[in-house]
């Protein structure tokens, strides 16, 4: 068990990590604090253009920040026309955090570690989302996130009433722990599965007496509420016309939970989208990204359910 200890805390959330994100923009000067009941600062980015509409991205779950990302930004910051776009801090990180593709790092702060939950980024996404459409009175607010984020828009779609579309991209099936299973699966070698397994099925029941209890950058709480979220229980609950994309070669979320929900959810407003041969990074076998049809198909989408 010890020995492969170490290949879960490096890979099985290396494999959750969401397609992660973002963003380095020239903010205005004018930019207002918000603060969590515990008193710290919720760290945010607004790119004004002088939209008329509010354009939402969120990130996964890796331990980056969303300043020193590039991807997101260059892919998805147009996807809707006249849009002002807004992303946000996960608790414990701001863009002095450096840029880092390590599935597991040691200069993740502790905060982060402590208090990051998909929970408490929907809160922080509310406050924000919502003081900025009173203040800048925009007429459509479209929020995509991918793999954590799409969870996290999926929640922040199912609390509140003012989400206008709602993007989706490899969120998974129903639970996180089939996510898990599937990665585990995936990526370790055959001799060593049952061992992963087990490992893992004993990490599920120690996060409910450990308080202390870290994994992949990431602390008790954290796998104590993203393993109890329900998907299909919060897709089922929107009303708002909601895309969902999953990639069908993807080894960081369950492919077939994710197949098996959408057959569950018969909604007129949620609407899937497959692609073959895509990895979760949205890589063909050969590893040469092809995102470019997938935002065409968004812009497309977008076009067509705001008419």
């Amino acid at each position: 068990m010890k020995a492969y200890c170490f290949n879960l805390r490096q890979k099985v959330l290396t494999s959750i990590l969401i397609f992660t994100c973002y963003i380095g923009f020239v903010y205005p000067s004018t930019h207002k604090q918000f603060f969590r009941h515990d008193g710290s600062e919720i760290t945010y980015y607004l790119k004004q253009r002088g939209g008329k509409n509010l354009l939402v991205l969120i990130q996964g779950s890796d331990c980056n920040s969303i300043a020193n990302n590039k991807f997101v930004n260059e892919t998805f910051s147009d996807i809707y026309p006249d849009t002002d776009v807004l992303t946000v801090e996960k608790y414990g990180i701001d863009a002095l955090l450096p840029w880092s593709d390590a599935g597991e790092r040691s200069d993740c702060p502790k905060a982060y570690i402590k208090s990051d939950t998909p929970e408490q980024r929907v809160k922080d996404y509310i406050q924000i989302i919502g003081y900025l459409k009173n203040q800048n009175k925009y007429k459509k607010i479209i929020i995509l996130g991918g793999s954590e984020g799409a969870m996290v828009a999926n929640l922040i779609t199912s609390q509140v009433n003012y989400i206008d579309r709602t993007i989706s991209l490899n969120g998974g099936g129903r639970y996180l722990a089939d996510d898990v299973i599937h990665s585990i699966k995936s990526e370790v070698p055959p001799e060593h599965v049952n061992q992963a397994m087990k490992g893992f099925r004993e990490f599920q029941q120690r996060i409910h007496t450990n308080n202390n209890l870290e994994m992949s950058n990431h602390g008790v709480n954290w796998w104590k509420i993203s393993l109890g979220i329900n998907q299909y229980r919060v897709l089922d609950q929107t009303k708002r016309p909601i895309l969902i994309i999953q990639t069908l070669n993807d080894n960081s979320v369950s492919v077939s939970a994710a197949m098996a929900m959408e057959q569950q959810l018969k909604k007129d407003n949620i609407t899937f989208y497959q692609y073959p041969g895509l990895s979760h990074g949205f890589k063909n076998s050969e590893g040469v990204l092809q995102v470019t049809p997938i935002v065409e198909d968004i812009r497309n989408w977008l076009s067509r359910v705001s008419g």
